[in-house]
């Protein structure tokens, strides 16, 4: 049967009760009951304000029993408004003989959630029959608040020592055993060593001037992740086609020209028509994702993102660039510069990653700061982490921020022809470091430097 909007929302008064009444009676209570639920989480007026009285006395270290409850809302002038002494001495004697504060807690939280969830589905069904409603804004906004009511039903408290040190130990016995890694590797030994991988609820952030090689480091990594690691990836491009993407990707894994492949010139030979075969085989089978939408709102990126997770169990997500991207809807403001707006994007790129427990990569443009500040006597340009264009907040939000820099790019004598450097300019919870790769600039592909004459 439909749910009538007048009808009167979910809500168990006597377990309401119950719970009020067995605080008043005994304050050991009042640690148990408030661990779990909150004042707002009773439905009628006068329990939250009797709710509110015993948490308040209880914080200030007074008892709060029939006499002081009654005396703080008296003060408060909200006594005959929630039913005067004969109410709050009713909760008492009124508790059940069989008193099971855990099943009571239980069904207040459980009628809570229930009215949240139909108050938040009546405020967007309002906003839905709107004329000028955002579509992809109220469905952003729809799964933002089911998931928030989600995160509030499950209060999460202290957790002992007691309890997390064997896990700790577990997991660092594995990681010494070369068992498991702590992050998603990247194939880059070196810079997985410094990371120890990719984590889950970062934002990371591959940062260079133009033509450095930034997509072709995400696609190489993006590739190994899903092929070899057998991972699930999500790669949002805004710049180029998704069959530009693939292309570029079958160029990676075969090692096969990418000149050859885009323009046919020169002629594959068999071997090379074998390896791409080979290559087109693997990324057929792999759970890598593309997304080409030309002009990528936050919104929409998140909607997608959250539908992915669902049904294909994301890992990762790589977006192709960062300063692309847009902002609309209800974040949006035409005051707004587009240094606000970044700042409202990488805000949101670090809530999806924290909310879906991923790592985030983006690519970030930098200025040209590091090009004036560099140059043949430097060797080479001196990257900054304020170097990051249009916003400060890359800087602020990014859990790691790693700069690419290609010293033949800048100098055509360079005796580092075919080297990149990646630096990490900043790692929140690890070192910082310089780590020296291969770039094999035919197939646009990042190599251990080590192996690269084997490539």
């Amino acid at each position: 049967m439909a749910l009538e909007i007048n009808q009167v929302l979910p809500h168990d008064e006597i377990a309401e009760k119950a719970l009020l009444g067995a605080m008043l009676l005994d304050n050991r209570y009042v640690n148990q009951v408030f661990s779990e639920v909150s004042s707002e989480d009773f439905f009628r007026d006068s329990h939250v304000l009797v709710a509110q009285a015993v948490l308040q006395l209880t914080n200030a270290g007074s008892a709060a029993d029939i006499i002081t409850v009654s005396s703080l809302l008296e003060k408060r002038k909200k006594l005959q408004f929630v039913g005067g002494h004969a109410f709050i001495t009713a909760l008492v004697d009124d508790i059940p003989e069989s008193l099971d504060i855990q099943e009571y807690i239980k069904i207040v939280k459980d009628r809570s959630t229930l009215r949240k969830i139909i108050l938040t589905s009546r405020g967007i069904i309002q906003k839905g029959v709107d004329p000028g409603a955002d579509t992809v804004s109220l469905l952003n906004e729809m799964q933002e608040d089911i998931i928030k009511i989600s995160e509030d039903r499950v209060k999460k408290g202290f957790v002992g020592t007691s309890e997390m040190v064997p896990e700790a130990m577990q997991l660092i016995e594995r990681i010494q055993g070369g068992g498991e890694a702590q992050g998603l590797k990247t194939g880059l030994y070196e810079l997985d060593d410094i990371t120890s991988g990719f984590q889950n609820g970062d934002l990371i952030v591959f940062a260079a001037r133009p033509s450095m090689g930034k997509t072709a480091l995400a696609l190489n990594i993006a590739v190994h992740m899903a092929v070899k690691e057998e991972k699930s990836v999500a790669f949002f491009s805004i710049e180029m086609s998704r069959l530009q993407v693939l292309m570029r990707m079958l160029a990676i894994h075969a090692k096969v020209s990418m000149a050859a492949i885009r323009t046919g010139k020169p002629h594959l030979t068999q071997k090379e028509w074998r390896d791409l075969e080979l290559a087109a085989s693997e990324l057929q089978k792999a759970k890598l994702f593309v997304d080409d939408s030309a002009s990528l709102s936050i919104v929409e990126m998140k909607a997608r993102t959250r539908k992915l997770k669902v049904e294909r169990n994301l890992d990762i997500v790589f977006v192709d660039y960062l300063q692309l991207m847009k902002v609309t809807g209800e974040h949006l403001r035409r005051s707004d510069t587009r240094a606000q707006e970044v700042a409202v994007i990488t805000a949101a790129l670090k809530e999806l990653a924290k909310e879906l427990q991923i790592p985030v990569v983006a690519m970030a443009q930098l200025n040209r700061a590091p090009e004036t500040r560099g140059g043949k006597r430097e060797k080479g340009p001196k990257y900054q982490l304020s170097d990051l264009k249009e916003s400060g907040s890359i800087e602020q939000d990014a859990d790691v921020v790693i700069f690419i820099h290609r010293d033949d790019q800048f100098d055509k004598d360079s005796e580092r022809k075919g080297e990149a450097d990646l630096i990490v300019a900043k790692q929140r919870n690890g070192p910082t470091g310089k780590v020296v790769l291969a770039f094999l600039d035919k197939f646009t592909k990042f190599a251990n430097l080590e192996f690269s004459s084997r490539e």
